[in-house]
């Protein structure tokens, strides 16, 4: 406020939500910024995703640690008091217990749930398999069609990558070997999920029958079976199928 000659909160208050209204109205119109000559759309979305990160950094979870450790720390330390006393000692386990919760919740909250950046970082295609030249095969394929594939190896890969980005379709290979889940785990655990359960997902498999792609949908909720092997890369034109439709 020093810097800028600024007196009091509320003329700074107004200075920035005036600065931002200006600075929205240049990105909705297409107006370059900082002395630039041209409207560079890319430089706009490093803006809004160095913003998500710095947000990610300093958002108060250490603060929001700490008050949740005080009171299962204090809980643990009235535990030996009530060693003689069985309903006290009840009540304080209870009390540890219902902390742990909170904590859990807390931490659960912070590196499982979907982050804000996931809906700023998309990507057309997911790809989970664990064959590297099939994995590279199928890649360069998309990308010579203009298609932002991410291929990955394994499910654990997968998850995690699903906390930073939106995928409009995610293609799995049903057998995974080098993962501790299938892609058809995989899929059901993803179609669990609220925040997911809209993005198409393709299955891929070399050991099922026709007879069998009907149970696997039902139980699996996957939107489409691409049976191998698959012939000259044809049947992955199912996938710009369900490009077209989002």
């Amino acid at each position: 406020m020093e810097n800028f000659k600024i007196n009091n909160q509320a003329k700074l208050i107004r200075s920035f939500v005036n600065n931002n209204i200006d600075y929205i109205n240049r990105v909705l119109q297409k107006k370059p910024l900082n002395g630039s000559k041209k409207y560079d759309e890319e430089y706009f979305d490093d803006l809004i995703k160095k913003a998500i990160d710095a947000y990610e950094v300093g958002n108060g979870f250490h603060e929001e640690l700490k008050q949740k450790l005080s009171p299962l720390k204090l809980s643990i330390l009235m535990l030996e008091n009530q060693l003689n006393n069985p309903d006290g000692l009840s009540a304080a386990i209870i009390n540890i217990q219902e902390a742990f919760e909170e904590l859990e919740n807390s931490v659960k909250h912070r590196f499982e749930d979907p982050k804000l950046i996931r809906f700023v970082k998309k990507v057309d295609v997911l790809y989970i398999e664990d064959n590297a030249l099939e994995r590279k095969t199928i890649d360069t394929f998309f990308k010579t069609k203009g298609i932002d594939i991410k291929s990955v190896e394994t499910s654990d890969e997968a998850l995690y990558l699903l906390n930073t980005l939106t995928p409009k379709i995610i293609l799995a290979d049903i057998n995974l070997k080098t993962s501790k889940m299938n892609g058809d785990e995989l899929c059901q655990m993803i179609k669990s999920k609220a925040e997911y359960k809209s993005i198409p997902i393709i299955l891929i498999s070399a050991v099922i029958s026709k007879n069998e792609e009907g149970e696997i949908r039902s139980n699996t909720g996957a939107d489409d079976i691409i049976i191998k092997p698959i012939n000259k890369l044809a049947d992955l034109e199912i996938i710009f199928k369900h490009l077209k439709q989002m």
